[in-house]
């Protein structure tokens, strides 16, 4: 039978309906979970990437003053404004029909 199935669709289209039913069955299994216990774990992670993401940049002689001064303020100026206020409108956005 799944044989037939597999003949009948294809390959791409059984595989394109298995991420589909593997991401309900992670959704599902994220709702299981409290969102604050979500959000402290995902927060150290994003955290943690923030820190890796710098290299100490500020800590070295060669690249503090330009890095305090210039790049930083607006790297997380773009990032701040573009994408967490893009993503917090579009959760407005979302939640707007309730």
């Amino acid at each position: 039978m799944v044989e037939w199935i597999i003949a009948k669709a294809g390959v791409e289209a059984i595989q394109y309906a298995t991420g589909g039913l593997l991401a309900v069955v992670v959704a599902w299994l994220l709702k299981k979970i409290p969102n604050n216990i979500i959000k402290v774990k995902f927060g150290a992670l994003m955290y943690g990437f923030g820190i890796a993401c710098t290299l100490g940049l500020a800590k070295w002689k060669w690249s503090a003053k330009i890095w305090n001064k210039t790049v930083e303020p607006f790297v997380i100026d773009a990032i701040n404004n573009i994408i967490v206020n893009g993503i917090r409108e579009f959760i407005r956005g979302m939640q707007s029909d309730n």
